[in-house]
């Protein structure tokens, strides 16, 4: 195991069981910084490591669309796919710099009850953004950093301060443009035959209040 394994001083926000060190990732926009992921035992929720417990409310917040009658959706990269299986701490999907909960069906389901929410339905079918995610997943194996284009493009990339810098910048570039198409070829029918299986990249979750809104 990549992280420190011993029981963390807050429990899962979602079962409240007691997290353990999982796993450990370099921050891409913190000059690969060490970030330690969590994991609950119980219902698999994984949990960037902080001094302070996550605040789900504000997790969920952003992931969550108002349907109408009561109801709303949720959409989040499914950490029970596999492509999070096969890429661990370099998962496209994980992004522990930029968020604290890293979810599945099992921890969505209890989080949402604990907000007065009852689970309609949980789905992880195919789509462009798992495809995607999947494609980024490979791409992680061959660049210095981390969803590097993912974050390129999104201009989160810190700017380079020294020659070094400004090298391995133009290499993270070159190598994801090099390996793109052949990761693209693989991700597409790969991601296509896991959320066949039940274990696409991202997870499709329909709820409503539990008293019918």
């Amino acid at each position: 195991m990549a992280a420190d394994s011993e029981e963390v001083g807050y429990p899962c926000p979602a079962c409240d069981s007691p997290l353990y060190g999982w796993t450990a990732a370099h921050d891409p926009l913190r000059r690969g910084e060490r970030i330690v992921v969590d994991r609950c035992e119980g219902c698999g929720l994984a949990v960037t490591r902080a001094a302070e417990p996550p605040d789900p409310a504000a997790e969920l917040e952003p992931l969550i669309d108002a349907a109408g009658g009561g109801r709303f959706e949720l959409v989040a990269a499914n950490r029970r796919s596999v492509q999070a299986s096969l890429g661990g701490a370099q998962w496209a999907g994980l992004e522990p710099e930029l968020r604290r909960l890293h979810l599945n069906p099992e921890s969505t389901r209890l989080l949402l009850a604990k907000r007065g929410f009852e689970v309609q339905s949980v789905r992880t079918p195919f789509s462009a953004r798992g495809s995607e995610l999947m494609r980024q997943t490979l791409l992680n194996a061959f660049t210095l950093r981390d969803n590097f284009l993912f974050n390129a493009r999104a201009g989160r990339l810190p700017e380079p301060v020294t020659a070094k810098d400004r090298w391995l910048l133009r290499l993270d570039y070159a190598v994801s443009y090099i390996v793109w198409v052949p990761c693209a070829i693989v991700a597409y029918p790969l991601e296509s035959l896991a959320a066949g299986f039940g274990r696409g990249g991202v997870l499709e979750v329909e709820a409503r209040w539990s008293d019918g809104g």
